[in-house]
C-alpha cells in the first residue's frame, strides 16, 4: 500500500513533464455515485448448502465529494489532476425462501479516496481520463441486517434469531478493506471554470475480508465497481511559480 501511495505522489508532480506554458488548478466537485459489490451471495450462503430460495445483490446510490489539483499542460493537450475524495458506496443483499422467510443485509461502506489520473483534450475543454486511486474504508463494520424473522415467529412459533443476534455476528465475521480501483472519465470544462463528468470505478483488488467463524461464512473474491456523476468548480492560482 505504501508503494502505491508513493506511485500516486511522484505521478502528481509537475515534474512529468518538462516546464513549459501549463494552467494550474484547484477545486471542488461533488456528485452522485452508483456502486454495487461483486459475489456477495456465495458469502453469505455457500452453493450446495440450500435449496429453493434467492438471493441476489441489489447496487445502491450513494454521494461523493472531494478536493483537486489540476496541472495542465495545453500545448500538450494533456493534464494530471491529483484528487482527495469522500465517497459512501453500498450494496444490498435480498434473501427470499419459499418458507416466506425475507432478509436484507446493507453494506454500507465510507471510503477516503486517493488519486491520481492523466486527462487528455481531444478538443477544447473535452476531456478523458485514466488513473489509478486507492479507497481506505472508514466504516469497515457499517453493516445492517434486517427481516421479517419476528413476524414468522409469531405466526408459526418456529425459533429465529433476533435481527439484532445476526448483525452482531454479521459484523465480527466481515470485515470491509481498503482497496486499490481505476477510473475511467469523461467530462467538459466551461470556461466559466465550471465542469460535469462522469467517471467508471473498476475494482482491482478485495474490498471484503471474512474473518474465521463458525457460520458458513466464506472467503470470496469481492470488488466494488461504481459509476458517477460529477459536477466542479475550480480556481486558478495566480503565482504559478509557486508550483
Amino acid at each position: 500500500m505504501k508503494k502505491i501511495i508513493l506511485l500516486l505522489l511522484i505521478v502528481s508532480t509537475n515534474s512529468v513533464f518538462a516546464q513549459g506554458d501549463r494552467e494550474i488548478t484547484y477545486g471542488l466537485f461533488a456528485g452522485g455515485i452508483y456502486s454495487t459489490m461483486s459475489n456477495l451471495p456465495d458469502v453469505i450462503v455457500p452453493n450446495g448448502i440450500y435449496q429453493d430460495y434467492t438471493l441476489a445483490e441489489e447496487g445502491k446510490f450513494g454521494a461523493t465529494a472531494g478536493f483537486l489539483i489540476n496541472w495542465k499542460y495545453p500545448y500538450a493537450k494533456v493534464s494530471i489532476q491529483t484528487e482527495i475524495s469522500y465517497s459512501n458506496q453500498g450494496t444490498d443483499l435480498n434473501y427470499e425462501d419459499v418458507k416466506g422467510l425475507k432478509y436484507k443485509i446493507n453494506f454500507g461502506y465510507s471510503y477516503l479516496n486517493v488519486g491520481s489520473q492523466f486527462k487528455y483534450y481531444p478538443i477544447e475543454g473535452f476531456y478523458i481520463g485514466v488513473g489509478p486511486y486507492v479507497g481506505f474504508n472508514l466504516s469497515s463494520d457499517n453493516i445492517k441486517y434486517t427481516s421479517n424473522s419476528q413476524e414468522l415467529f409469531a405466526d408459526s412459533g418456529a425459533y429465529f434469531e433476533s435481527d439484532a443476534n445476526v448483525q452482531k455476528v454479521l459484523k465480527e465475521s466481515l470485515t470491509g478493506k481498503n482497496y486499490f480501483y481505476g477510473t475511467f472519465s469523461a467530462g467538459y470544462e466551461f470556461s466559466s471554470n465550471l465542469s460535469i463528468g462522469a467517471r467508471y470505478n473498476l475494482g482491482l483488488t478485495d474490498v471484503l475480508a471474512t474473518e474465521e467463524n463458525g457460520h458458513r461464512y466464506s472467503e470470496n473474491k469481492n470488488k466494488i465497481n461504481s459509476i458517477s456523476l460529477i459536477i466542479g468548480y475550480s480556481f486558478d492560482f495566480d503565482d504559478l511559480g509557486n508550483f
